[in-house]
């Protein structure tokens, strides 16, 4: 061991003295290289020793500089727009233009250096606005009087009756219950009112309809009945000494001295501007500003306000200003900008940089070197003067050198005149066509070519000197053939895509003018020419055509001849014929119509013009006036009249097919014939114009539809029919009208008068006069049997003879001549006396002459109204009604044509003769005592009674009556007889009637008062006279006034009383009793005898010895249970319940339905259910459910039916007793009816109310009412829910846009979830009110939704009114309460405004799409539908992926359920919503114009700029290209939809035709770009282009399809040099990055049948792209390429750390051949059509390693897929500790896999480098090694991995092998059952087996023992 040790020491002694030596070797060579460094780093030093100048000679050459591709630059990025400001609308103001909103539209902002750019300049757009807050300086107090002061005197004092003091009852409204009986004998009808399309543009009625009124029953059409029912006994009547009176000053002068205005006034003429900003302390509960205040923001710019931004800059521009000549030569230095990135400094030694070594120091000096004019000679590479250089630095003390810079400006180069295009033509073609949707054809041997037809000049050039094109500043001129004329161009030139000048053509010269710059760029030392083509399109001067069919064009060397149609001038010279007509003109004569002809020839002249000229239909025409069947020149005094020349006319026959143009009729001809018009020949754009006149028959005019008149007039040239136009006179005669009413002015002696207006107006657009108009106005319903006066009341009426009046003017609705100018003449009226009574009060006719069109006129007059009508009315109101309707007499003779009619209906207030009020029953006995004059009508007649009683006995239960007749007094009813009748053997009058005379001088009770008023009026007057009858024992009375003393013109009160009788053994009774007036009425001189009484009744119930309570009750509803027929709707049960001892035989009970209003319910013929006696005890119908239940209870006995009758009709059953009925102590009869109703609620919403009334009788025919019972259905009683609304809201600051509304409650923008989709759902809670206290909402939200607030909405008014103090709100749970709910709950608790409750904090809870909320409070108020609700609002997010990228159609269905307090569910609903999203849309913008062969794309994604894909922030657009179109990808751009800013992180690449572009995902976008389409121009061909979100398919409007496309330019022009191709090299998945060092082969040669074959001798290069990814092959002379040709392109050397792509590329640079077309290629080679420089884009990307996926059940048998998304990483370590460098998903969904190829690629991968791939579990965790169990998507998984997970990518760039990843299914431990487990159990088992072995042996043993003794 010793020596080991001793060993190991020797060693490590060693081995240390070999590192001692190892050391002081390096240190040694350490010295020598430290010594060598420095001495060659001083070394040029030294060696500038030896000489005066230190300046090394150096001459910039071109490696010196470095082209600038782009330049940062700081730009802002806050703009106004992005400051969000408020914009000021129409709802910021009130309704008197003041500012309400509370914002102000702008910013507190002063300019700093922040608002002004390098130069000095104000870039700010933000206005100096400065704070200003009122200060004391800000006012001044104005001068002003001070008025006298006043002194209140008594005079400023009125007394008024104050509060009521007297404690008597008096009857009120309340007092009493009305019913209402309809008394109209009319049918209710809609009637007719015109609508807008009624009118004409003026406004006037001219539909011809006339209106109707129509009829809906109101309040005239009942008579009202008023029945006593308060029980008190009072008879009082409140009188002035019942109220307190109260002095009330009325006075409006003030008793203080006046304020002088010492209101300081406002005099800085600055506005208040203050800082604020609102905060939620400035809104009130709900949700509107209370602050008061204005928020006004301030801004001042920051750092954050401004981005760097990286610009490209133009690197092809042509910079340099020195012109091209022998002195210089553009290099590539004079394109764009350069910047010298040379460290030296260009210096050349001359003599001067010699000294004698002895100087050792030389003094600086400081020298200014003056510029100096450059050198003829420069050494090495001239560096161009005009160079821009940046960044260049010298020396100091180096001397400098100064240029100086010539320009040449464009307007003074002296440019010589354009180029002509004939000298350089190389070929033309002329094609025509027919019409623009025709093909177009070559000329040469076409024939007969239409003279109309469109042409088309192509012509070629070539040759044509660059250098004499840039001296004509690139213009060249080709002037047109003068056989064409109005050429048009297509107006630009294009060279490939790009457009290289314009082409414009005016007078016949057509120029072509070239971008200069691009001329320049086109020459070469090769190429000093350029070539092109261009096209014009243009019609052909026929006149230069002229007699012949051909006509010649030579173009350059080309000679065209065109044969067109023959007599082509006449066929095809351009004549325009115009034709008009007048209104009808009346003349003495008769009627006339004036026609003008107007006849323009074109640029060709026209040869022998003629125009035929006739009418459809004659029937109504009498002639031509004066034209003749001889032709006559034109301007005859009778005739004709034309300008701008004379010609003639003739009446022909009427022409035919084979004669068009009819010679003239002769003499006589047969009128009116044919007119017809010789022009002869007319000259170039002459125009003659015709004006005629067509005299008309006598029947035509007027209002009577005769037909429209149409006329046509034909032009012709010889016998070509050349132009037409047709004129239709449409005789129009209409008139609106208008009539009012005014108000009935009473007159002296009880009648009165009412005036009318009748305006009428003739329309304006009327094609005549209107003749003989007339008014025809009748009272009687003569007209049309309409609006007729009833005949009692027309007796009373007439016209006043004296009132009639017109007037001219006036306007609809005129009421009155206020204002008008009255007409005096040509007026007639005659009122007839149809009924011959003698009375003018049938109708009249009035006469108002004529109606020029748009005139007007107004009729007045008066209809005297007589008092009888009063009378003819009775107690009601009555209506005056009249039709008044206008005509024209059509003939001219009377008779006339309705033009208009117009009811009027005038209600005249009734006068009131007599009112009667029934009083309550009296429950004591007392005393009236009389005094006055007393008389007996107990007898036959009226006496008086000499020795009356001062006082009679009114017996308790008696009833008191009062009657107020001729209230108002002013009629005398001295011999009226006054009579009232019981009419009822249950009652009978008491003592006396007293009745009371008062005449009426003023303040006369109001016909609108109510009875009791009126009555009350009365009373509290002192009567003049009290007159006592005797009545007493009677059940009836009559007697007039006259015959108890009483006469005059009075008005009456009479008071009386009746008492029951005869009421043993009945129940109840109604006795009604009716007070009549009747006989002689007189006013005045008019006296009238009233034969029909005049009457008002009054009712009572009297109770009889066996009366009863009886009450009806609505039970419940019983759904239905059959399908048609009887109760198809299910029935309403109904209960009556009667208490009482005895319930005698006779009684009826009346069960009415559809009494009083509600929905209609039936009675059917099984509506009688049963009767029933019994006793429910404490038991109430709501304890029982139903009829079963209740007759389960065993509380009632049905009735036998022998004791009943029941009789039914639609609306009423009747129970009529047969016998006596008596009910045991305790005991009820209980009548069960059930009825259908009508219709059911099948809205959510709908609450049908069935109304079911009680009546009773004792004798079957005297009924009275009891209660009304009513049950209400419901279309949802607890809860349902509805769409609110379906909206998009684009985020903070923005307003929401609505897709479909539905209750449209606001929304609060505040608490949603960012910009996005959403759906508001309104939850009804307690909509019936029979809810009481808490209860839990539990809500289903749909997937693919998140929930975003939920708050109460709306509370129900009572709510609102009544409990304040406990409104229903959201109960926050315990923690207790979320633990029982299980599972994971998120409690929420958001306060937001509500509607109508103030702001409330809402509670709510989800877990998963669950959400539920408890709400308490709530109030079972039952009432009115509505009135104890709760309305709650939920807005849930749209976050469905194939929603919002897929562009799909799906239905979200919300659920929500109401739970009580034991959980169980008492209600629920559902509603759903389509919702169809599209945040992609794509859209070609294409136009023909500008953009030729390149079609440019735009996208716009993510409008809102919303979250699209939940936990990312990129998305992946596609867009699959069809194989037409060759992608640029330099032109994408992708900008801010919303700011309209660049946006920069997208990165895009390209995998065949396919784009794919990684952008950001929650901005609004808008990507473009443009694609070169694959066809030279002319060719047709499809293109196609679909985008879509990575994973889902295109949607709807995401794709641009163009079956046929095609392009052309005005002109294409590129130099005559051969063609070249420019490789561009890219990055395959970042398109931005440019790559270098990729080598390519570029060899000439042909191909067929997919072979390529070199060819011999031919083009075969070799290069490299450079620093900026480029290769050009082509552009020297070296490498001419040539066009129609096909190359071969290949990649042999990628770039480094890339992967060769060697697939080789075929192409050829196609040109026109001489017969303009390009020649055809196979399939395979990519044709390039646009210009002769040809760009290639080819891609290459770095290392990929792909994934695959594979299942396997629990027993290892394969499965095709089990649905879920697995996710994958890839890592560069075994072990990673950190995030995967990427990650990528293969989703199975259905029987769809994403991506489709069932494999995920990583990209970008370094090549030779090991990475390691592994499947990511649940958490986002690498699952390492094999059968690791592991899970993923919730299942639990055994994961193997195959040719991994470790990959090495290949250093060759060939495709790594797939790693797939197995997923074998693995089922977990079964579970524990909670036993004690097998062991006791074993043990016990092994414990007995080996005792049994014991024994089995000991006993085996024994017995062998035995054996052995034994033997």
């Amino acid at each position: 061991m010793k020596k080991d040790a001793l060993q190991g020491a020797e060693k490590y002694m060693k081995a240390h003295k070999r590192k001692k030596s190892w050391c002081r070797v390096v240190t040694c060579l350490a010295c020598v290289v430290v010594f060598c460094t420095v001495y060659a780093l001083i070394l040029p030093a030294i060696t500038m020793e030896k000489g005066a100048c230190e300046i090394p000679e150096h001459t910039h050459s071109e490696a010196c500089y470095t082209q600038v591709t782009s330049a940062t630059r700081t730009e802002p990025v806050c703009t106004i727009e992005s400051l969000n400001l408020h914009q000021h609308d129409d709802t910021c103001y009130d309704s008197e233009g003041n500012l309400t909103c509370g914002y102000a539209d702008f910013v507190v902002h002063q300019h700093d250096s922040a608002c002004y750019d390098e130069n000095g300049n104000l870039w700010c757009p933000l206005p100096e606005i400065e704070t200003h807050e009122h200060t004391g300086s800000c006012y001044a107090v104005p001068e002003t009087d001070a008025p006298e002061v006043h002194t209140h005197t008594d005079d400023c004092y009125t007394v008024e009756r104050g509060e009521l003091t007297c404690t008597e009852h008096v009857h009120t409204d309340d007092c009493y219950t009305e019913t209402s009986a309809l008394i109209c004998s009319l049918e209710e009808s809609d009637g007719r009112q015109h609508e807008e399309s009624c009118q004409d543009e003026a406004g006037e009625i001219v539909c011809g309809i006339e209106v109707s009124e129509g009829h809906h029953h109101d309040g005239n059409c009942y008579e009202t009945h008023r029945e006593l029912i308060c029980g008190a006994d009072s008879d009082h009547q409140h009188s002035d000494d019942c109220y307190a009176w109260n002095k009330v000053l009325t006075c409006d002068l003030s008793t203080e001295p006046a304020e002088v205005a010492t209101e300081p006034v406002l005099v800085c003429g600055k506005a208040e501007i203050l800082l604020h900003e609102h905060t939620a302390g400035c809104l009130g509960e709900s949700g509107n500003l209370i602050c008061g205040k204005i928020q006004v923001l301030s801004h001042q710019y920051t750092a954050s306000c401004f981005e760097t931004v990286e610009k490209l800059v133009d690197t092809e521009s042509l910079t340099c200003t020195l012109p091209e000549d022998e002195n210089h030569a553009h290099t590539a230095l004079c394109y764009g900008t350069w910047e010298l990135t040379c460290d030296m400094e260009e210096h050349t030694h001359t003599e001067e940089c010699s000294t004698a070594e002895e100087t050792e120091t030389t003094e600086e000096t400081e020298e200014t070197t003056e510029p100096t004019e450059p050198e003829e000679e420069m050494s090495g590479m001239e560096i161009d003067p005009s160079l821009p250089v940046m960044g260049t630095a010298y020396a100091s003390g180096a001397k400098t050198r100064a240029y100086s810079v010539m320009t040449l400006d464009a307007d003074t180069t002296g440019a010589t005149d354009p180029v002509s295009v004939e000298n350089y033509i190389t070929g033309a073609t002329l094609y025509y066509r027919t019409d623009e949707n025709a093909a177009w054809t070559n000329v040469s041997g076409a024939t007969d070519i239409p003279g109309d037809a469109d042409f088309k000049l192509e012509i070629s050039y070539g040759n044509v000197p660059i250098d004499t094109l840039l001296a004509a500043d690139g213009k060249m001129t080709y002037t047109l053939p003068t056989l064409f004329r109005n050429a048009t161009v297509n107006g630009k030139i294009t060279s490939g895509s790009a457009e290289v000048g314009t082409i414009t053509v005016a007078g016949g010269t057509v120029t072509l003018a070239f971008d200069t710059t691009w001329l320049a760029k086109q020459k070469t030392e090769t190429n000093t020419v350029i070539s092109g083509d261009f096209f014009v399109e243009a019609e052909v001067n026929l006149s230069q055509v002229g007699e012949g069919r051909t006509a010649r064009i030579v173009v350059g060397n080309t000679t065209i001849t065109i044969d067109f149609d023959g007599d082509i001038v006449a066929q095809y010279g351009n004549v325009d014929l115009t034709k008009t007509v007048s209104a009808i003109s009346e003349e003495t004569d008769g009627d006339y119509l004036t026609y003008t002809l107007t006849v323009k020839a074109g640029a060709d002249g026209c040869p022998e013009v003629k125009v035929v000229d006739c009418f459809a239909e004659t029937q109504y025409i009498e002639e031509y006036v004066g034209v003749t069947g001889v032709s006559t020149a034109t301007n005859d005094t009778d005739g004709p009249t034309e300008t701008g020349g004379t010609g003639s006319v003739y009446i022909g026959a009427a022409p035919t097919e084979d004669k068009p143009i009819p010679d003239p009729a002769g003499e006589n001809p047969t009128k009116p014939g044919t007119l017809v018009w010789d022009i002869g020949d007319m000259a170039a754009n002459e125009t003659r114009t015709l004006t005629y006149r067509v005299k008309l028959k006598d029947a035509y005019t007027g209002v009577t539809a005769k037909g429209n008149l149409q006329n046509t007039a034909n032009v012709y040239s010889k016998t070509y029919q050349r132009d037409s136009d047709t004129v239709t006179f449409t005789p129009r005669a209409g008139a609106t009208m208008s009539k009012v009413a005014s108000t009935f002015t009473p007159g002296e002696n009880g009648g009165g008068t009412i005036t009318y207006t009748i305006w009428v107006k003739a329309n304006a657009d009327n094609g005549h006069v209107l003749d003989n108009v007339k008014i025809i106005d009748a009272l009687d319903g003569s007209i049309e049997n309409q609006n007729r006066t009833s005949a009692p009341i027309r007796q009373y009426l007439s016209y006043d003879e004296t009132s009639f009046h017109l007037y001219q003017g006036g306007s609809n609705g005129q009421n009155g001549s206020s204002g008008l100018t009255e007409i005096t003449a040509g007026t007639t009226l005659n009122i007839t006396d149809t009924d011959n009574d003698g009375k003018k009060n049938d109708s009249f006719t009035y006469y108002v002459g004529s109606l020029a069109p748009g005139e007007s006129k107004a009729l007045t007059y008066t209809v005297n109204v007589e008092p009888g009508v009063f009378v003819a009315a009775g107690n009601k109101d009555f209506r005056i009604n009249n039709r008044a309707c206008i005509y024209t007499d059509d003939s001219r003779t009377d008779g006339g044509v309705w033009l208009k009619g117009y009811n009027t209906s005038k209600t005249i207030n009734r006068k009131v003769w007599s009112r009667k009020l029934a009083g309550g029953k009296q429950e004591t006995e007392s005393t009236v005592s009389m005094s006055g004059s007393v008389y007996d009508a107990t007898g036959s007649s009226v006496t008086q009674i000499t020795s009356p009683d001062s006082s009679f006995t009114v017996p308790a239960g008696s009833y008191k009556y009062q009657v107020a007749a001729n209230e108002a007094g002013d009629w005398d009813l001295s011999s009226a007889s006054m009579a009232d009748s019981l009419g009822s053997q249950y009652m009978e009058f008491v003592g006396y009637v007293r009745v009371d005379a008062y005449t009426i001088s003023s303040n006369a009770p109001g016909s609108g008062l109510d009875d009791a008023a009126a009555v009350a009026n009365l009373s509290g007057r002192t009567p003049d006279q009290t007159a006592w009858v005797k009545v007493d024992g009677q059940t009836s009375f009559s007697f007039t006034p006259a015959q108890i003393g009483l006469d005059g013109t009075q008005a009456y009160l009479l008071t009386y009383y009746a008492q029951p009788t005869n009421i043993d053994g009945i129940t109840q009774v109604v006795v009604s009793n009716r007070f009549e007036l009747t006989g002689e009425v007189v006013i005045g001189n008019f006296r009238y005898v009233v034969l029909t009484g005049i009457g008002a009744e009054a009712s009572v119930v009297v109770a009889g010895s066996n009366s009863f309570a009886v009450e009806k009750q609505s039970w419940y509803y019983e759904e239905p249970k059959v399908t048609t027929g009887d109760f198809a709707n299910g029935a309403l049960y109904w209960v009556i319940k009667v208490d009482g001892t005895v319930l005698p035989s006779g009684t009826a009970i009346k069960d009415v339905t559809n009494a009083v209003g509600g929905s209609a319910h039936y009675i059917r013929g099984t509506s009688f259910v049963g009767v029933y006696t019994g006793n429910l005890g404490t038991n109430s119908l709501a304890d029982y459910a139903d009829l079963d239940s209740l007759i389960a209870s065993d509380l009632l006995t049905a009735l036998e039916s022998s004791n009943y009758t029941v009789a039914k009709g639609n609306y009423f059953l009747t129970l009529t007793l047969n016998t006596e009925i008596r009910l045991a102590q305790g005991d009820s009869l209980y009548l069960i009816v059930k009825t259908e109703p009508s219709q059911l609620p099948a809205k959510k919403r709908d609450a049908f109310t069935y109304n079911n009334k009680l009546q009773s009788s004792s004798d079957g025919t005297n009924w009275l009412d009891h209660n009304t019972a009513s049950k209400t259905l419901y279309g949802s009683e607890n809860i349902f829910k509805e769409l609110g609304r379906v909206f998009t809201y684009p985020g903070s600051g923005n307003s929401i846009t609505d897709i479909q509304r539905g209750t449209n409650q606001a929304i609060s923008t505040v608490a949603l979830n960012g910009a996005g989709t959403y759906v508001a759902w309104q939850i009804h809670v307690n909509y019936e009110g029979s809810l009481s206290g808490r209860y839990r909402v539990v809500e289903q939200i749909p997937d693919g939704m998140e929930v975003t607030y939920v708050r109460i909405w709306w509370l129900g008014d009572k709510y609102k009114a009544v409990l304040q103090d406990s409104k229903p709100t959201f109960a926050q749970l315990t923690a207790e309460e979320i633990a029982a709910l299980g599972g994971s709950w998120t409690e929420y608790a958001k306060t937001l405004p509500s509607n109508n409750a103030g702001n409330q904090t809402n509670y709510y809870y989800t877990n998963g799409q669950q959400v539920i909320w408890d709400i308490d409070n709530l109030v079972a108020g039952g009432g009115y539908r509505d009135d104890y609700a709760v309305e709650i609002q939920i807005v849930c997010k749209v976050t469905d992926p194939d929603v919002l990228l897929g562009g799909v159609s799906k239905e979200f269905n919300n659920v929500v359920s109401l739970q009580n307090s034991e959980g169980t569910t008492i209600g629920n609903d559902s509603n759903g919503v389509t919702i169809r999203k599209q945040t992609l849309s794509k859209q070609g913008t294409y136009n023909p114009e500008t953009n030729g062969g390149r079609y440019p794309f735009k996208i716009t994604l993510n409008e809102l700029g919303e979250d699209l894909v939940s936990g990312s922030d990129t998305i992946t657009l596609l867009d699959d290209l069809s194989d037409t179109l060759i992608l640029d990808t330099t032109s994408i751009q992708v900008v801010n939809t919303k700011t309209g800013k660049v946006v920069s992180n997208w990165t895009a690449s390209v995998e065949g035709q396919t784009l794919k572009i990684v952008l950001p995902d929650n901005l609004p976008l808008t990507v473009t770009y443009e694609a070169t389409v694959n066809a030279a121009p002319g060719q047709t061909i499809s293109i196609s282009n679909n985008a879509h979100w990575k994973g889902y398919t295109t949607p709807s409007g995401g794709s641009v399809e163009v079956e046929e496309f095609h392009y052309s330019t005005g002109g294409t022009a590129g130099a005559d040099t051969s063609p070249s191709v420019t490789v561009k090299k890219l990055d395959q998945y970042n398109t931005s990055q440019t790559l270098s060092g990729a080598t390519f082969t570029l060899v000439e040669g042909t191909y067929a049948d997919g072979t390529f074959t070199p060819t011999t001798d031919g083009l075969s290069l070799t290069g490299t792209t450079g620093e900026d990814g480029t290769l050009t092959f082509g552009k020297t002379s070296e490498q001419t390429m040539s066009y129609n040709t096909v190359y071969c392109l290949t990649e042999t050397v990628a770039p480094e750390g890339y992967v060769l792509d060697a697939v080789p590329h075929y192409f050829a640079v196609a040109k026109q051949q001489e017969d303009g077309k390009c020649p055809t290629f196979p399939n395979g080679v990519t044709v390039w059509y646009q210009s002769a420089d040809y760009t290639y884009q080819a891609y290459n990307h770095k290392g990929e390693a792909t994934v695959a996926k594979a299942f396997l059940d629990a027993g290892g048998n394969h499965l095709a897929k089990i649905d879920g998304a697995y996710r994958f990483g890839i890592y560069a370590e075994a072990n990673p500790t950190g995030n995967p460098l990427q990650t990528v998903t293969i989703t199975y969904a259905n029987s769809t896999v994403t991506p489709e190829s069932g494999t995920a690629k990583f990209t970008n991968l370094t090549l030779g480098k090991m990475y390691y791939i592994y499947e990511l579990d649940d958490n986002g965790v690498p699952i390492r090694g094999d059968n690791t169990l592991a899970t993923v998507n919730g299942a639990n998984f055994l994961v193997t991995y195959s040719n991994g997970p470790a990959v090495t990518i290949p250093e060759s760039g060939t495709a790594a092998a797939a790693v797939t990843v197995t997923n074998q299914v693995c089922y977990p431990e079964l579970p524990h059952t909670g036993g004690a487990g097998t062991t006791l159990y074993t043990k016990g088992g092994v414990l007995l087996t080996a005792s049994a072995m014991f024994l089995l042996l000991y006993y085996h043993t024994k017995r062998k023992k035995e054996e052995s003794a034994s033997s």
